[in-house]
């Protein structure tokens, strides 16, 4: 898949919008969700121009079929994540931790 001059990838392989830290995927789950290119801009990326909006679906559309497994891998690695769980400290802990910073705010 060649990325359009207005895309580049990242240290991580993520294909994110130049000058933006917003992804390919997050705009393409948006229109996949049924969201137009206006409500993505107003409602979930207003740092976005409505023509860049267009160009990435566009893309998007173009490269259907990889870009849908992108974001459904995705949406899978997030589901993962959210049934992952995630140890808090305990209250001792806690109390170490506040310890200790005042001990170097001192």
């Amino acid at each position: 898949m060649n990325i359009p001059d207005f895309m580049e990838t990242d240290a991580d392989g993520e294909i994110r919008l130049i000058g933006h830290r917003i992804r390919l995927i997050d705009v393409a789950a948006r229109y996949e969700e049924g969201h137009s290119p206006e409500t993505i801009v107003l409602d979930w990326y207003p740092t976005l121009s409505l023509a860049l909006v267009h160009k990435t679906i566009g893309f998007y559309l173009d490269n259907q079929t990889e870009v849908a497994g992108m974001v459904s891998r995705n949406r899978a690695a997030m589901e993962q994540l959210g049934a992952t769980p995630q140890p808090t400290p305990t209250l001792t802990e806690l109390r170490k931790r506040i310890a200790a910073g005042r001990r170097v705010g001192a």
